[in-house]
């Protein structure tokens, strides 16, 4: 398809459709590919990616911002079906990207994942793109060493603004590992991924949504929030690192504690991949 194809679109126009079934084998194959406390396979489908490529045809898209709201983990034999639009649109020094917005639901009306993401059209990083919004955390300064985060704990009793919750080290999928994760992607969307970084930046999505559900279970996974500023590429077989630094913490009327994470990911060299933040209300209003 041509590249009139996405330059005729507009904010407000709809995508279109996708439906797809995640059953225990997918459950399975992607807890391999990101980490085992991982519980939402439909990451991997990358919903905004691939309406957007369902209704324009090949894309070269580099992913540099996303935004994931938790509402539920698929219940698994129920198929998913996934609506989404065009929320903006935007040229600078060149370049062009957009900003895309999915929500899915099961088939009996559950509510599944609210995404949203922006996406340069072409381009081969992340870092030439700009930010379209503020990272999580501003970082003056790259640090060169995991070491200089605070001292990581490994619960989340009592924690108090400055404490760290590890999230250990990540590789992102490469060889085999990445071949399946890229078919379980195209197998869940029904769409081929095409020349993009989608593999790379789902996997990274499903990584911090396992680490930091390990730390706070259904908390996170019925409401909590994830975004994820992506400052340079990351390659398959890069090995990631961070910890989710409390920033704020508040409790109101009722009781119900909102923590705010911010999650510098680093690689090996110590260079800043991407900085995430997270928003988790203890308990879950979901869950009540």
């Amino acid at each position: 398809m041509s590249i009139s194809a996405w330059a005729d679109l507009r904010p407000g126009d709809q995508l279109g459709n996708l439906e797809y079934l995640i059953d225990a084998a997918a459950l399975a194959d992607y807890q391999q590919a990101v980490h085992a406390d991982s519980q939402f396979p439909n990451l991997a489908a990358d919903d905004c990616r691939a309406l957007l490529l369902a209704r324009c045809g090949p894309l070269w898209l580099t992913t540099v911002w996303q935004r994931q709201d938790f509402l539920r983990p698929p219940i698994l034999g129920r198929r998913i079906q996934v609506g989404g639009w065009v929320r903006e649109m935007r040229q600078r020094n060149h370049q062009r990207w957009l900003r895309v917005a999915a929500f899915a639901v099961d088939e009996i009306g559950t509510e599944i994942l609210r995404s949203e993401a922006v996406y340069l059209i072409g381009g081969d990083g992340a870092a030439a793109a700009g930010q379209p919004q503020q990272p999580a955390v501003a970082l003056t300064a790259e640090p060169t060493a995991y070491g200089s985060l605070p001292t990581a704990r490994s619960d989340t009793d009592d924690l108090a603004v400055g404490d760290a919750l590890t999230l250990g080290m990540f590789a992102i999928p490469d060889g085999d590992r990445l071949a399946a994760t890229k078919i379980l992607g195209s197998r869940l969307a029904g769409i081929r991924a095409g020349n993009s970084d989608g593999a790379s930046s789902a996997a990274i999505c499903g990584w911090l949504e396992g680490r930091i559900g390990r730390y706070f279970g259904d908390d996170f996974r019925w409401g909590g929030r994830l975004s994820v500023a992506y400052q340079r590429p990351a390659s398959p077989g890069d090995r990631l690192h961070g910890a989710g630094v409390l920033t704020g913490s508040d409790t109101d009327a009722r009781g119900v504690v909102t923590h705010q994470l911010s999650v510098p990911i680093f690689n090996q060299p110590g260079q800043v991949v991407a900085v995430a933040g997270a928003t988790v209300k203890v308990p879950s209003p979901r869950t009540l």
